[in-house]
């Protein structure tokens, strides 16, 4: 009976004391949480998820997808109240119009582009599909302006990750930042990879969707060359060791370059869908099926100028469907037979 008591006892002041380290445990980390910002907490739960991933070896696209939402939710909460308070004042707004209209005049000429290597004709004769071309683009240069972005992003954390570590000697732990904010360099670092691991991440997605237009050449070599290093003169162990490597490479090389071949894949399809898109557009809805010019039945026209007309006509010879020719225009005004 005494021996029960005792053990009793024992095993009372026990589970004090782990409730009461638990407790105490519980509530630090409560004071933790409560004094880190909005966006540090996105970072710590995507950390806490990256950890998990590699010691429990998930493999799961929606945890994934959830990891990389906090960490995406944590680089926008930052972000875009700078964002703001540039755009607020007026050189920061100049520079961000500039900006823009940098990456509106390349979008602008390569949908032109487009339009040209479609009907051989300037865009500036088919203003709708022009605009068409260009909402068409709209994804690619999306995705072109938020990898910049990033990269520019990346590009301002290394560099106040630099100032910090200078001025840490002299006692400045912070700058750019309000008093009672804690972690500032654990913090950047963690911005840093985040930053990393979300273009990364995005420019995998444009592959698997085909906004990588860079990776559309038809080459088939592969990226990566692996060397045959089983030499005579090493030994039996050292050879068979390299073998097992050279086999893990191997593979990887294997899923890495499936992984380019896809993208290359879908580029090329993505580029050819845009160009169905636009050239039903231009037949449909550019192109005029009654016009001044006489054409034969069957076709649609677009008036380029008083003497020359864009005649298109529907036809299964060729991928787009349609093929385009500039005919003069057959009209009875200008002295002209009609007959086409």
């Amino acid at each position: 009976m005494e021996i029960a008591n005792e053990i009793r006892s024992v095993y009372g002041k026990i589970k004090k004391q782990v409730s009461r380290l638990f407790l105490k445990r519980r509530v630090g980390f409560l004071r933790f949480w409560m004094s880190i910002t909005f966006a540090q907490r996105c970072y710590f739960l995507a950390t806490s998820m990256l950890l998990l991933q590699i010691f429990l070896n998930i493999e799961s696209r929606l945890f994934e997808a959830i990891m990389f939402g906090f960490a995406l939710t944590g680089i926008v909460s930052e972000t875009w109240p700078r964002f703001m308070t540039l755009w607020n004042s007026l050189p920061g707004k100049a520079v961000i119009l500039f900006i823009y209209a940098i990456i509106a005049n390349f979008a602008l000429a390569s949908a032109s582009g487009l339009v040209n290597s479609i009907t051989g004709v300037s865009a500036n004769a088919l203003p709708y599909s022009h605009n068409f071309a260009l909402i068409l683009m709209v994804p690619s240069w999306f995705f072109v302006t938020t990898m910049l972005g990033l990269v520019g992003g990346m590009l301002l954390i290394i560099f106040y990750l630099f100032f910090l570590l200078l001025l840490k000697p002299f006692g400045v732990a912070r700058f750019w930042h309000p008093k009672h904010y804690r972690f500032a360099t654990s913090t950047t670092l963690a911005r840093l990879a985040w930053t990393l691991g979300v273009a990364l991440q995005l420019g995998v997605l444009a592959g698997q969707v085909g906004l990588l237009s860079e990776f559309s050449s038809e080459s088939a070599n592969p990226l990566i060359s692996i060397e045959n290093v089983t030499e005579n003169e090493l030994e039996n162990g050292e050879a068979q060791l390299t073998k097992e490597q050279a086999e893990d490479i191997s593979e990887l090389e294997k899923d890495l370059t499936t992984l380019l071949t896809n993208a290359k894949q879908k580029s090329v399809d993505y580029k050819k869908s845009q160009r169905r898109a636009l050239a039903y557009f231009i037949y449909e809805f550019e192109a005029d099926s009654l016009s001044r010019c006489a054409h034969p039945e069957g076709t649609r026209v677009i008036e380029l100028n008083d003497y020359e007309i864009l005649q298109i006509e529907k036809t299964d010879e060729v991928e787009e469907g349609f093929i385009y020719t500039v005919e003069p225009c057959r009209s009875a005004a200008i002295g002209i037979s009609v007959s086409p």
